[in-house]
């Protein structure tokens, strides 16, 4: 089976990787998916934001009032083979380092209190199995969080709603993560199975983390919540690119910086490590937080 790859194109200017025309983004742009499954780009640069809303009813109502059994994946998706598995979380950091982090979009930062579980900092990610923003993001979560800590069982594998782009991704429903630096809570609030004109609850934020969700955006997915001093409101890279490929295609690419979706996973995995090293687990392992510094526009400092 093909693998999926796009090469890159030759990286001037110090090895950063250029993109072609169809992967070129404007300044400001920022992906999210809101609550109520509307997938929106706003383009900062000139102060417009487009809406596409997902044809729910329209699909309902060509797979005979209900979805197919193809639309859907379990809750805690399906297990992920062990060589795909080990090959996710050991990524070399000489990798992750190299990879080109110009034109992904950062988290920002922010003041709050803290979130802790366990007298430690806790990382807060909101997102839902059906948004195809969120599929994106956690691969590089995943790669990241794999430096810190441990997953068990290891994250499942499911997709994104048919209607909402179909990408092949993990979820973090289902698994639990252990780390000596920080907690994790995981919150995907739905399935990918629609239901009326939205889709099947899943898990329940608590008072305190809705609060702080709606504080930061419009209920919009994914939002990552480091700590209280940074948050990450959109997916770092354009979801579009894993599109039309399977699993398998995906995985085989995260470690490889000579491919767009390589490149492209493993400098967010470097952005994430290193938003985490500086907010939450206080430049530990040492090992894992000498990766550089993130730069170039965009970047949290």
């Amino acid at each position: 089976m093909p693998s999926g790859r796009t090469p890159v194109p030759p990286r001037p200017n110090a090895g950063r990787r250029q993109a072609t025309p169809l992967e070129r983004r404007p300044t400001g742009q920022r992906v999210r998916t809101s609550r109520r499954g509307r997938l929106r780009v706003a383009w900062a640069s000139i102060g417009v934001v487009l809406v596409a809303v997902a044809a729910l009813v329209a699909v309902m109502a060509t797979t005979g009032g209900g979805p197919r059994s193809s639309q859907v994946s379990p809750p805690a998706g399906t297990p992920v083979a062990e060589n795909v598995v080990a090959r996710l979380t050991s990524v070399p950091l000489s990798t992750i380092d190299a990879a080109p982090t110009a034109g992904l979009n950062a988290p920002t930062a922010i003041k709050d209190s803290p979130l802790t579980v366990d007298d430690k900092p806790d990382l807060l990610y909101i997102g839902a199995e059906f948004c195809p923003i969120c599929a994106a993001e956690r691969w590089p979560l995943y790669v990241a969080l794999s430096k810190f800590g441990t997953f068990n069982p290891a994250p499942g594998q499911i997709h994104s709603a048919v209607s909402d782009g179909d990408i092949s991704t993990l979820t973090f429903y289902g698994t639990r993560y252990r780390s000596p630096y920080f907690t994790f809570s995981a919150e995907e609030t739905t399935t990918n199975q629609p239901s009326g004109n939205y889709y099947v609850p899943l898990q329940q934020l608590t008072a305190e983390q809705l609060a702080l969700w709606q504080r930061h955006t419009d209920e919009s997915f994914p939002w990552v919540d480091f700590g209280g001093k940074a948050q990450l409101a959109t997916a770092q890279y354009d979801p579009g690119e894993l599109e039309g490929l399977t699993f398998p295609a995906i995985a085989s690419e995260v470690g490889d910086n000579a491919s767009t979706v390589g490149a492209d996973i493993d400098g967010s995995a470097a952005v994430l490590i290193r938003t985490i090293c500086s907010n939450l687990s206080d430049d530990r392992p040492a090992m894992v937080c000498r990766a550089k510094e993130p730069t170039g526009p965009g970047r949290a400092s």
